[in-house]
């Protein structure tokens, strides 16, 4: 079995939870997760290793403090697309606990990577699943993370939302409401603790593009570097637009910031940079979904360059804007002024995201329930 133990972990209950976890967002939603269950039950984490190198990973852990896992498995160097991740994960992870002789009441997932399917075969071994993050839908079949995140709520006996909304839309897909706990946005204990002070520059633009519905071909992601580019120009101000492997792929073989001057690549960065990044911004770009929510609680405007948004209440709150895939640049550049020209933020307006107290309901939840 290709996985690392890291060191003991020490037993707080007679109840054993396992958390599998594999990427850059479950990490930060998760830290302060990991914290609560470490103190009150017997945690067990698994890494899947989807996400593997120091940029991506390592970083986390250390800035957010995250002990290391129990076990790490090698997801990301053991298989490249999605259906390899999957067929590694369906066995490893299950071979994993037969090896170690691991009997939890619970196996808990967060998101919608591809680390999240290992519900399913999780799920049909008959172990119990707990899915942190349930409920999300953009109702946009292109979106892989929507078939991950439909099918982890679908395989979970305990599902855990952000919102009500969130609630109403498991239940319209026939999930027992008595399984559902709305327990707010993990993210926002997380920014509290992190989040930058003090004066900010706002003599940049922000962008973070990476979706597949944007990197799909280079027509696509060209249109996108106009709108950017041109928002730029508009607002007499740099674009800073954070590298990912495959958008600099494409820019490369391509050739696609000739002419683009407004637009230069910064990054990769760990999530304090990053967080500081975003605070000291004039305006973000994002087609991130966490960009919804994190942006909101730094008070600074956010424009999505997306058609749908699993995030509606960001949206109808005013935290932040659709403004399409494929409308015409100018159309785009202008609705992203208005939006950014006219911008406030009131704790009203993050009233959806919750208390900054999720971590300890999930656990009162769990140890209520199991």
């Amino acid at each position: 079995m290709p996985a690392a133990r890291a060191g003991g972990f020490a037993k707080r209950t007679s109840m054993s939870i396992v958390t599998i976890t594999g990427i850059r967002p479950d990490f930060i939603r998760m830290s302060a997760v990991f914290e609560r269950l470490d103190a009150e039950f017997e945690h067990v984490m698994i890494h899947t290793g989807q996400h593997y190198d120091d940029e991506l990973s390592k970083i986390f852990f250390s800035e957010l403090d995250i002990r290391q896992p129990d076990y790490t498995l090698e997801a990301g160097t053991r298989s490249r697309t999605p259906y390899e991740q999957l067929s590694y994960l369906s066995t490893a992870v299950i071979e994993l606990l037969h090896a170690e002789k691991m009997d939890p009441e619970l196996i808990l997932f967060l998101g919608d990577s591809h680390s999240a399917l290992a519900s399913v075969p999780l799920f049909k071994e008959g172990y119990r699943i707990g899915h942190i993050e349930g409920g999300m839908r953009s109702y946009d079949r292109r979106m892989p993370e929507e078939t991950n995140r439909v099918c982890c709520d679908y395989c979970s006996d305990l599902v855990f939302v952000y919102t009500p909304l969130y609630k109403e839309r498991l239940i319209a897909e026939n999930k027992d409401p008595d399984h559902i706990f709305v327990v707010g946005n993990t993210i926002v204990e997380v920014v509290k603790k992190y989040r930058p002070r003090g004066p900010r520059a706002r003599n940049y633009i922000l962008a973070d593009i990476h979706r597949n519905e944007n990197l799909r071909d280079a027509r696509q992601y060209g249109h996108m570097l106009d709108y950017l580019d041109g928002l730029g120009m508009a607002m007499g101000m740099e674009v800073r637009l954070v590298r990912f492997n495959r958008a600099v792929k494409l820019i490369e073989e391509h050739d696609l910031l000739a002419g683009r001057d407004q637009v230069r690549l910064v990054g990769p960065y760990g999530f304090l940079d990053y967080l500081d990044l975003q605070y000291q911004a004039r305006a973000i770009v994002s087609d991130s979904g966490t960009s919804q929510e994190e942006c909101p609680l730094l008070g600074v405007p956010v424009a999505v360059p997306r058609d749908f948004t699993e995030r509606p209440e960001s949206v109808e709150f005013g935290n932040s804007i659709l403004i399409g895939e494929n409308k015409p640049v100018n159309e785009m550049i202008d609705t992203s002024i208005r939006f950014f020209d006219g911008y406030t933020i009131s704790d009203e307006q993050l009233a959806w995201l919750g208390d900054g107290n999720t971590s300890q309901a999930i656990v009162d939840v769990l140890t209520r329930e199991l």
